[in-house]
């Protein structure tokens, strides 16, 4: 029997591994272990950039944008620990509204579709950071340096750039750090991954609650001389209304400043992908460079469009709220039940949006400025290098 939540085993695994799945063993011990080796890797990684910003700006800036890109998973986590009680409630709705809105055919057909379309965003998703961080990987470990003369070296590297008090290429020091490097990058990757599953797949749940709603006010709207049935209906139209309004501002709650911080450092992280992808054409390693960095490359721009996206798919879907109640038959219904679809209509005004730190609505048009924003950085490296 296929499943109609949109919450499958992956996301619930990648919740339980960082301490955000409610009821999970040893929470609060999950969120120290994983902050203390978040710092100690951020610190190592940002060390690394300030003892190299005289160096190469390839390499300074290769370093950069996967610096950044731990960082923006780092203060993901902080934000959902910090907003726990409303990621909670969130999850229940979502869990509940799986459980006990499928009493009809069309009801259940509406659910199902959407857990397989959540369920394939969520295997597409994984698998491509997956391919993304083993090209990076393989590639960062084979490439070979350049001396001051000019002769091709090979030296070892370590997986991720960071700096460390003591010297890391010697055995078995680098084989250790390399495994352990390793091992936390395909978690970080997991948890990117996942984190933008998490934010569809939510939005494709708000999406399907909307498309149920505006189902509902049609049969009302049909079998508007049915009084007894049409009350009963009616109050439950109101409750589905209040519930996708409670669950859209807990998600605004948790993902604003989520948006914030993923759409900022996601532009700066493009901007820097960019020059590099643009300045290895001009070396005798650009085939290596570009498979290194081009599948990274459409990861981080995969990250800000699904983000922009939600963000245009809630609004276009709250817009059918407003359309469904206007075309109700309010003229067949008592004055009591008039006066309740007229205050729907005057709160379905106020479209659902999500926002990046209440600055900027998410939409397809925020998504190009970010690209035209990335691509002006893009020049203006390109011109002082």
């Amino acid at each position: 029997m296929t499943s109609k939540t949109i919450i499958n085993r992956p996301l619930e695994y990648s919740l339980r591994i960082f301490g955000a799945w409610p009821g999970s063993s040893y929470s609060f011990l999950k969120h120290i272990i994983w902050s203390i080796v978040m710092l100690t890797f951020l610190i190592f990684q940002y060390w690394y950039c300030i003892t190299h910003i005289k160096s190469s700006l390839i390499e300074l800036l290769d370093g950069l944008s996967l610096t950044l890109s731990n960082t923006l998973i780092f203060l993901k986590l902080i934000i959902i620990w910090h907003h726990s009680r409303e990621f909670y409630e969130i999850l229940a709705t979502v869990l509940e509204d799986c459980n006990n809105y499928a009493s009809t055919v069309e009801n259940e057909r509406i659910m199902t579709d959407n857990a397989i379309l959540s369920s394939r965003i969520s295997n597409f998703l994984i698998g491509y950071f997956s391919i993304t961080f083993l090209a990076y990987s393989g590639v960062t470990l084979s490439l070979f340096d350049e001396d001051q003369n000019g002769q091709v070296s090979k030296q070892r590297k370590l997986l991720v750039r960071m700096e460390f008090p003591f010297e890391a290429t010697i055995s078995p020091r680098y084989e250790t750090i390399l495994i352990i490097q390793f091992v936390f990058q395909v978690l970080v990757v997991y948890g990117a991954a996942t984190s933008m599953v998490l934010i569809a797949v939510l939005i494709l749940h708000v999406g399907s609650q909307i498309d149920l709603f505006c189902q509902n006010v049609t049969e009302i709207s049909c079998n508007a001389k049915l009084k007894e049935s049409r009350e009963v209906a009616m109050k439950d139209l109101v409750i589905r209304h209040q519930r996708i309004i409670r669950l859209c501002e807990n998600i605004e709650t948790i993902f604003t400043y989520i948006s914030l911080y993923q759409f900022l450092l996601n532009m700066m992280t493009i901007c820097f992908i960019s020059f590099i992808l643009v300045m290895s054409l001009h070396t005798d390693q650009a085939t290596a460079l570009i498979i290194k960095c081009f599948p990274y490359y459409v990861a981080i721009n995969c990250e800000a469009f699904i983000l922009c996206y939600t963000g245009e798919y809630l609004t276009f879907k709250s817009e059918s709220i407003n359309k469904s109640v206007y075309s109700f038959l309010w003229y067949e219904l008592s004055l009591q039940e008039a006066r309740t679809v007229l205050f729907i209509i005057l709160r379905s005004q106020k479209e659902l949006i999500l926002t990046a730190g209440k600055f900027v609505n998410l939409s397809l048009a925020a998504y190009a400025n970010m690209l035209k924003a990335s691509a002006s950085y893009v020049s203006v490296l390109h011109a002082m290098y």
